[in-house]
């Protein structure tokens, strides 16, 4: 959501981007690329599409200007101030980053990266060349760290905290501290697609058909969202 304007992959209409107004008014496409992993800063919309071997794309938020950023199969895009960090599918899923007009293309790390979370100076992703634990390296590629030792996918990185995905115990939902303190099991529901809006973690909930649920970040309060 940026201002007024909520901006999603639409779909029921090939995953084309959309956008609407919060009040559900306004609706509009933005593009008709297929895509992913949609990042809106400033005027523009960032995205990988699956039409151009999944390379990073940009438009502005209008629909106008489209222009490609990179020639790598791109995922788990991150875009701070003027630089994009991703997973280089092509080289592995290893972490890249690139200015947002195209330059200075860079490899950050060489773990098979997945799950993707850029905060402030620190990255943090899913390691699967160490059976899916979280790690962190800073922005420079130095600092290398292990966060915990379960399996960890879906990662939401907030504050301290990283609420993830645990495949080791069916899926459900843990938070640990940044620093690998206090890991703590929030619900019982075989979760997938985290994504954590203030106070509340949304999920699908298999158990229910699929259905999107929500649980408070200290696991209280589960109710269905839909």
């Amino acid at each position: 959501m940026v201002g007024d304007w909520i901006y999603y992959r639409n779909e029921s209409a090939g995953f084309k981007i959309f956008k609407i107004k919060t009040d559900g008014s306004n609706r509009e496409m933005v593009t008709d690329d297929n895509s992913s992993f949609i990042n809106v800063v400033d005027d523009w919309v960032y995205y990988q599409t699956w039409g151009n071997g999944k390379n990073i794309f940009k438009i502005k938020i209008d629909g106008s200007n489209r222009k490609q950023v990179n020639k790598d199969s791109s995922s788990f895009i991150n875009v701070l101030g003027d630089l994009i960090y991703y997973a280089n599918i092509d080289d592995g899923n290893k972490i890249y980053r690139i200015n947002t007009d195209g330059c200075n293309r860079e490899k950050i790390g060489d773990d098979k990266a997945f799950f993707i979370n850029v905060i402030k100076d620190m990255i943090y992703y899913s390691n699967n060349d160490d059976g899916e634990k979280i790690y962190r390296i800073n922005t420079d590629g130095s600092g290398h760290e292990r966060i915990n030792s379960n399996k960890s996918r879906g990662i939401n990185v907030y504050e301290d905290w990283i609420y993830y995905q645990n495949p080791d115990d069916g899926e459900k939902i843990y938070k640990i501290r940044i620093d690998g303190s206090y890991n703590q099991k929030l619900n019982d529901d075989l979760s997938w697609s985290i994504n954590l809006v203030g106070d509340w973690i949304y999920y699908r909930n298999t158990f229910d058909v699929w259905k999107t649920y929500r649980i408070r970040t200290d696991g209280t309060g589960k109710q269905r969202a839909e």
